[in-house]
Parts: structure tokens; C-alpha cells; sequence
């Protein structure tokens, strides 16, 4: 393989693991990125014979390989553009591109309605921050909480009442108004705690847990050597939650004490993004696995054991820098034979032609992420 590179030492930390891309190229599907020394990124593609090996691969290398879809070009336009990576501005290009239609229209449209589903509940988890301030410093929310009002009389509204908590804390009212928009940005992929409406990354969270308790079940009627590889799932699927619930504890206590952004403002900002951060690492790659195994629910056990080796082999591990196992904990390589007995491997994944079937399945599943 040109240029290629195997993977043998498990990535230390979430950087080195990388970000999963959602391309749909079958054989770049949930490949992950990560910029080299140079800056420029590179892919990690789990092995295409199956278990849990991987190659390093550069985006040019690529076509000598397989057929890429234009789809997949495009956005690797995109993240070449990112002047940083992480999980959430790669997931601002994802949908950027798929909006223009290129992954098909059911998937663009459902791009157009998570965009604006992030744009509302931004504005709602300001709006939720003012209200709760102004609670916190007992004053009247008053018409803030009228119904039927426009945006703009919103927005007016707000500034007033930022402009009296300034008064109260010291503040000018553009400083007030700064902090609260800068929280609620940082705020909003996970949302409140006080906000009825849950935040994305908070239910990830919660459809992970449901994931789990399903392969926990599924393992536990399945009498194939296949369950082995649902255990394993469930089990980095039981390490990510772990640690996300830690997380999501930590953060909404600091929600809960709000005073804190008329005092000391930077550290609450650094603190509350080191949280939302280090929540969007946990939650990568999940929701595609989520969805792919929600799509069998109903298929024939077969199908569901072939699924299963899927999920083995894009099982986002913790990194044992970041507070995972250690590789050797687990037996892999009795897995990985498992899972390469299972999985149903198409000729056309091997040879690098496009397999459209494929692709038009992953296209199905984009259109029902967010």
C-alpha cells in the first residue's frame, strides 16, 4: 500500500487517536484525522482485512488505493481550511458540506436542520443563562418570560437585564453582555443543566447508554463467539460514559454557580472549556455507531453479527493517556480473529472500486446524524 504506514502502538492521547471523519468512501468510513508535525493531516484507517490494526495513511496517497467519493474530496477541502481541529469544528465542516446536497438531499437536509437547531439552542441557552443570573441576584425575569415575543424584543430585553446585573456586579453592560455570549457558546454543545431541552453532547451521553444496555442484551441471547465482540463494545462504550458522567458532574456544578461570571470570569471560561472539550472527545465517533447499530435493530440475526464486527472495529478506545487501558488489557488478537470470520467484507472494499451500495448506506446513516 503506497505510502502507508501500520499502526502497532495504541495512540497515548486523543490527539494521536484523532477525530473520526464521516466520509463515505467504504473504506475511508470513520477513518480519523489527525495533523502531523507539518500541520498537514494525516488519516488512520482501521485495517481493511478486519480486527483492530490501522494505517496511516496522507490524503494523497489515497486515490492509488480506491475510488474517493466527490463527496469525500469536498470536504477534505474543508478541513484543510480548519485552522484548528477538534471534534466540533470538524463537525461544523462535516456540515457544511453536506448541506450542498452532495451526500444526497435527505442528507442535506437534515445538515439544514441541525444548523438551525444549533443556532436555537445557542439562543436558548442564553437566554436560559439570563434568566437564571437574574434569579441569582433576585430580581424579576419579568417580560423575558412573556410568550409571543419577536427576536429582536428578546434580544432588547436581555441587554436590559444584563445591563442591570452589570450595574449590581460592578460591570459595564457590554462586558456583561460579552461574558454571557461567550459562555453560552461554550456552553451550548452540552447545554444547562437548569434548560429543560438537552444539549447534543448531553444526549449523546444518554443515547450511549441506551447503545450500551442493547449490546449488553444482544451479547447476552447471541450464543455465537460474536457476543465476545459485543462485550468488548459495550465495554469501551461503559469506559466513555464513565468519564463523560464525571465530566458532565463537574460542569454543571459550575453551572449552578453562576456568580462566578461577574468574578473571576477567565478561569470559569477555561474551566468550562477544558469540560465541553474534553466531552466532545469522549462522545467522537460514537454517534455513528450508534446509528449503524440502531439501523439492524430489526434485521436478521446474521446481519446484526456482521454489524457487530463493525462496531469492534471502529470501537473508539480511550488512550491510555487520557486515563483508558492499556491495550494488553484486552485480548485483541483472539478479538480481531473474531471479528474477521464475522464481518462481511465486500470484493469491491478490496479492490478499492467504489461498492455503491455501501456508499448509499452511509449516505442513509449521515442523514439521520447530527
Amino acid at each position: 500500500m503506497s505510502q502507508a504506514k501500520s499502526l502497532d502502538i495504541s495512540p497515548g492521547t486523543f490527539g494521536e487517536r484523532g477525530i473520526s471523519i464521516p466520509f463515505t468512501t467504504p473504506m475511508l468510513s470513520q477513518a480519523r484525522m489527525r495533523p502531523t508535525r507539518q500541520g498537514e493531516p494525516e488519516f488512520l484507517l482501521p485495517s481493511f482485512n478486519g480486527g483492530k490494526g490501522m494505517y496511516i495513511m496522507p490524503w494523497r496517497s489515497l486515490p492509488a488505493v480506491m475510488t474517493v467519493t466527490l463527496h469525500d474530496r469536498l470536504l477534505y477541502d474543508a478541513l484543510l481550511e480548519l485552522k484548528q481541529y477538534s471534534p466540533d469544528t470538524v463537525r461544523q465542516a462535516v456540515l457544511a458540506v453536506q448541506a450542498t446536497g452532495v451526500a444526497g438531499g435527505d442528507a442535506s437536509l437534515a445538515a439544514e436542520k441541525t444548523l438551525a437547531l444549533d443556532a436555537g439552542y445557542q439562543a436558548l441557552t442564553q437566554f436560559t443563562l439570563v434568566i437564571e443570573l437574574l434569579k441569582l441576584a433576585r430580581m424579576d425575569p419579568g417580560e423575558l418570560l412573556a410568550t409571543g415575543m419577536t427576536g429582536s424584543e428578546s434580544r432588547r430585553l436581555m441587554r436590559a437585564a444584563l445591563g442591570q446585573l452589570g450595574q449590581r456586579a460592578s460591570l459595564p453592560v457590554e462586558e456583561m453582555v460579552s461574558r454571557v455570549e461567550a459562555l453560552a457558546t461554550l456552553i451550548a454543545p452540552v447545554g444547562l443543566p437548569q434548560c429543560q431541552q438537552l444539549g447534543r453532547l448531553r444526549m449523546a451521553v444518554g443515547e450511549l447508554e441506551r447503545t450500551r444496555a442493547s449490546l449488553q442484551r444482544w451479547g447476552a441471547t447471541d450464543f455465537s463467539e460474536v457476543s465476545q465482540l459485543a462485550d468488548f463494545v459495550a465495554e469501551t462504550a461503559k469506559a466513555a460514559l464513565d468519564m463523560s458522567r464525571d465530566r458532565l458532574a463537574r460542569l454543571d456544578a459550575r453551572c449552578r454557580d453562576l456568580g462566578a461570571i461577574a468574578g473571576d470570569f477567565r478561569a470559569l471560561r477555561t474551566a468550562v472549556a477544558e469540560d465541553v472539550t474534553r466531552l466532545g472527545w469522549l462522545m467522537d465517533g460514537w454517534p455513528f455507531l450508534i446509528r449503524l447499530w440502531d439501523s439492524v435493530s430489526d434485521s436478521p440475526l446474521e446481519t446484526q453479527q456482521s454489524t457487530m464486527g463493525e462496531l469492534f472495529r471502529l470501537a473508539p478506545l480511550i488512550p491510555v493517556g487520557e486515563g483508558g487501558k492499556e491495550p494488553s488489557a484486552y485480548d485483541l488478537e483472539v478479538l480481531g480473529k473474531i471479528q474477521t470470520r464475522w464481518l462481511r467484507m465486500g470484493e469491491d472494499w478490496r479492490t478499492g472500486a467504489l461498492d455503491m451500495t455501501a456508499v448509499m448506506r452511509i449516505e442513509a446513516l449521515k442523514a439521520t446524524l447530527s
